[in-house]
């Protein structure tokens, strides 16, 4: 199993992709076949990305949100690791892909035996 392309999203103030950018032209390339999603808690970009998801894929997908034990009310790291209300955290994000009929990985090292 190899990589084809790894995009990586950073939550700053200059973006130029988001996760459901990045989903959508995956959906459109005939040549890849599964997604792995890699988030993070804070911000709703997951979120966003698994509203695109639901509406049906061909894609085999993944997720994974890190960040799952961080102390709740406890600011982390950087700005995209800021949670607003019930959106942005590891539980709101998981919850999103599971509606979409995304597996999630409880930790990085489940990732590829849910892609077979």
């Amino acid at each position: 199993m190899g990589q084809s392309t790894i995009v990586g999203i950073g939550g700053d103030p200059v973006l130029g992709l988001t996760f459901r950018d990045v989903v959508e032209l995956f959906e459109k390339d005939p040549a890849t076949t599964h997604l792995v999603l890699i988030g993070e808690i804070g911000g709703s970009d997951e979120e966003r990305a698994a509203e695109v998801l639901a509406r049906g894929s061909r894609l085999k997908a993944v997720a994974f949100i890190s960040g799952r034990t961080a102390p709740e009310g406890k600011r982390m790291g950087h700005a995209g690791a800021i949670i607003s209300g019930n959106r942005g955290t590891a539980k709101s994000k998981e919850e999103a892909f599971q509606k979409a009929g995304v597996a999630v990985a409880e930790t990085t090292d489940d990732i590829v035996g849910m892609l077979t």
